[in-house]
């Protein structure tokens, strides 16, 4: 049986990791605007400076994320899915606005710069390339925590992928959306 103050605390820990992870995603923006306009002005110095301050943004999402899912399975499935499917069927992050906007938008523009960066910018490329790839893994490591076999949220019982699955799927599409290969 879970006491209250610890079902109070999981909820705020999961509340909080969402908050957090939606001003990373506008820090996250504002990292790839600068780091964009620096391209277009063929200034190096500042898109290195940019991609690796995007970088950073990625290691502090992968951080939330294991600050965000570091409780009990039991904990999870009685008070934090619950409370997500109260709220809406399918309940997923991806209805986000900022998000959604970031990744076809914001993102998108620096896909051919990724797709062939210049020279100078290859070593803070790789960086990138593994906090972002590494920032999915920490996810995806909260699904595998909690949800184990069972189909994500957004999917439904009718998915034929798990959560962690889908995970690597979106991994797959954002580094895509980059242009770059995923490994």
């Amino acid at each position: 049986m879970q006491n209250t103050h610890e079902v109070a605390h999981t909820h705020l820990r999961w509340r909080v990791g969402h908050h957090l992870f939606f001003s990373w995603v506008q820090s996250l923006m504002l990292a790839f605007d600068r780091f964009q306009t620096a391209i277009d002005a063929d200034d190096m110095v500042a898109a290195e400076k940019e991609l690796g301050r995007a970088t950073n943004i990625l290691w502090g999402i992968s951080v939330t994320f294991k600050m965000t899912g570091d409780f009990s399975a039991a904990m999870y499935d009685s008070h934090i899915r619950p409370s997500m499917v109260e709220y809406a069927d399918g309940f997923s992050g991806m209805w986000a606005y900022d998000h959604d906007y970031m990744i076809k938008h914001v993102m998108r523009k620096s896909k051919k710069i990724f797709e062939n960066p210049p020279k100078e910018l290859e070593p803070a490329m790789r960086k990138f390339k593994q906090a972002f790839t590494i920032m999915y893994d920490s996810h995806k490591f909260v699904c595998e925590q909690f949800e184990a076999d069972a189909p994500s949220l957004l999917m439904g019982e009718e998915a034929e992928k798990t959560a962690s699955e889908m995970i690597d799927t979106f991994k797959r599409n954002r580094l895509l959306v980059l242009g770059v290969s995923p490994r």
